[in-house]
């Protein structure tokens, strides 16, 4: 298993929108960014995904297509940029993975029902593997995030901090 760590979408537009997502994140913010040093720490691929929403004004560039301030994101990490809910439609998602050897993600963020999910049925389509952070995806409905979290695979930070290789 080769993983990638997909961080999907806490950008600042989204959570504007819903109190309740907001609520949600900031209950997970300390998964989220425990994931993100643990796959920097072992040397791992790490993807920051954008959504790109010209019709709400969510552009590059723009106050809302920023991510959250506390995401432990930095500007050398990989960026991808998508205008669909499933991050592999119409991007380089997929050849990106192929290229470090990935077979396997990993996704937190936003959100668990809408653009995580898209997500990973999409990496199921292309017959990689896709687990869900637990407590690192957030939804605006605690009882939709619990049905993701029953419906989908997940692993919790502390089975990755297990099963992910040393940093070579």
């Amino acid at each position: 298993m080769r993983p990638a760590l997909l961080v999907i979408d806490i950008q600042r537009a989204w959570l504007d929108m819903s109190e309740g997502l907001r609520c949600s994140l900031e209950r997970r913010l300390g998964t989220i960014n425990g994931a993100i040093a643990l796959f920097r720490e072992r040397g791992m691929p790490l993807i920051v995904v954008y959504h790109s929403e010209p019709k709400e004004g969510v552009v590059p560039d723009s106050e809302g297509f920023e991510f959250h301030p506390d995401v432990k994101i930095e500007v050398t990490d990989l960026m991808l940029v998508k205008s669909y809910p499933n991050a592999f439609n119409k991007t380089e998602l997929q050849e990106i993975l192929a290229m470090d050897g990935c077979d396997t993600v990993i996704l937190a963020g936003l959100s668990a029902t809408g653009c995580v999910m898209a997500t990973y049925i999409g990496a199921l389509d292309r017959d990689l593997h896709a687990y869900l952070l637990r407590d690192g995806v957030a939804d605006g409905s605690e009882e939709h995030l619990r049905l993701a979290l029953e419906v989908f695979d997940s692993l919790s930070l502390e089975a990755l901090d297990q099963i992910l290789p040393p940093k070579a």
